[in-house]
């Protein structure tokens, strides 16, 4: 029963080829944005650029997430515009930042701010790229892009808040050194899907 769990896990795990996201729920406003939401909860080059992005920022500093908002939004903006130039290859672009993120979570340490910076609006930018792959800049409804904006926000800062939050009620070695776990695991699954992908 677990061999059979474990080989299902790996199948759905696979890499496919990329392509753009068919976004398709017509008039209702509501559909619109939950479906934009959905597309950075669900997508694993977005989750494995994002996750160790807010693994990092809630190691780095407790306030480490509101340090390197703007240029996260930034990010998420200039990649929303440059998405229509983006091909394929966006997906290991975005696996590769999220690999990096991991790796220097791990690590733990002192980086300087405009380092933690960068990387946060590279990953939007990636992340942005990736689920608006192949789609015109306003060729989507507003509310599809906002629920990706709101998507993508959910899956970097829970993560940083959650660091945040319990590094805050426990300053503890063994939980920080806990979560520096938690962001090399994220860091050794980008790398597997990124061998996937390159292969």
């Amino acid at each position: 029963m677990i061999r059979r769990a474990a080989v299902a896990a790996a199948l759905a795990l696979l890499p496919q080829d990329a392509s753009a996201h068919a976004f398709s729920s017509g008039r209702d406003l509501y559909a619109q944005f939950i479906e934009g939401a959905g597309v950075p909860l669900v997508t694993p080059a977005i989750i494995l650029a994002l996750l160790p992005l807010g693994l990092l920022a809630g190691l780095w500093r407790r306030d480490g997430m509101v340090q390197v908002w703007p240029w996260f939004i930034a990010g998420l903006l200039a990649g929303g515009l440059a998405a229509p130039l983006a091909g394929p290859d966006v997906v290991v672009a975005a696996m590769g930042v999220g690999v990096v993120c991991a790796v220097l979570a791990a690590l733990g340490p002192d980086l300087p701010r405009l380092t933690v910076a960068a990387l946060a609006a590279l990953a939007g930018g990636l992340a942005a790229a990736v689920a608006l792959e192949g789609h015109g800049f306003g060729e989507l409804p507003l509310l599809i892009y906002a629920g990706i904006s709101l998507g993508a926000h959910l899956v970097t800062v829970v993560p940083a808040a959650a660091v945040s939050a319990t590094l805050d009620r426990w300053p503890a070695a063994w939980l920080r050194i806990g979560w520096r776990v938690v962001a090399s695991w994220s860091g050794a699954i980008g790398l597997m899907l990124l061998a996937f992908q390159l292969r």
